[in-house]
């Protein structure tokens, strides 16, 4: 009884170390005392407490089953659950790391990407060149970042045309889109058939370029293209690829 009560409070305390350490990364980050970096650095103690409140709130549980007992139940099932929201964002990041492809800068057209104007004046530290023809590790071979977006995601990189629907047209769609998905509109030039926008991820407010560039196709027909680009980071664990389906998974022709 008394390792089972113990299981329950320390799995509960190591929680709330580690939402505090957590809630202490994403702030530090959001208000610019950590860098990006810097924060996924602070999140791994954070990461650590969590597994460790889930370790012990399985214990708390194996033992609760076995004995048929019921101490500690309200924080042994806290902490259980709790834990596994709170460690779902860290590692399902660390997953898609290694996963996906090891990029922070994807299109719809890597030959031909869509190229930034109004964003093109700040200066991330990823740059603005989109590199279709540097060399990664792609299904153990290296290959082109240009092959392994047009095999890796297929569904984007096809062209995206309407035969019946005017660039203008395509234009207000894609306008409608991105206000509809809650992105920032930095600008918007119909002369030129050319959206900019920005978004933030959900805890650390990464920010991501985005441009949607429409062109003719065919005597009135168009076709559209989408670049999103994390300004800073290597990696950004596919959540690029991510905005480009949730641009398409409203926008239709």
């Amino acid at each position: 009884m008394r390792f089972q009560l113990f299981a329950a409070r320390t799995a509960f305390a190591a929680l709330l170390l580690a939402v505090l350490a957590g809630a202490g990364a994403v702030a530090g980050v959001r208000l610019g005392l950590l860098t990006d970096k810097g924060g996924q650095t602070a999140m791994i103690p954070a990461t650590v407490l969590g597994l460790a409140a889930l370790a012990l709130a399985l214990l708390w549980l194996r033992s609760a089953l076995a004995r048929n007992a019921g101490e500690g139940k309200h924080l042994g099932l806290i902490a259980l659950l709790a834990s596994l929201a709170f460690l779902y964002s860290p590692i399902t990041y660390v997953y898609y790391g290694y996963k996906l492809l090891p990029i922070h800068d994807i299109t719809t057209a890597p030959e031909d990407p869509p190229q930034f104007v109004a964003l093109a004046k700040i200066h991330p530290a990823n740059g603005r060149a989109f590199d279709g023809a540097r060399k990664i590790s792609y299904k153990s071979e290296e290959v082109t970042i240009a092959y392994a977006m047009h095999e890796e995601y297929q569904s984007l990189t096809k062209p995206h045309v309407g035969l019946l629907i005017s660039p203008q047209k395509t234009f207000w769609r894609g306008f409608e889109t991105v206000k509809k998905l809650g992105w920032t509109i930095v600008d918007a030039s119909e002369k030129d058939l050319r959206i900019e926008a920005t978004d933030r991820s959900l805890w650390f407010g990464r920010i991501s370029d985005i441009v949607i560039r429409v062109r003719p196709a065919g005597s009135i027909g168009s076709r559209v293209d989408v670049r999103a680009e994390s300004r800073d980071g290597e990696l950004d664990h596919g959540r690029n690829a991510a905005r480009l389906r949730q641009f398409f998974n409203i926008f239709k022709f």
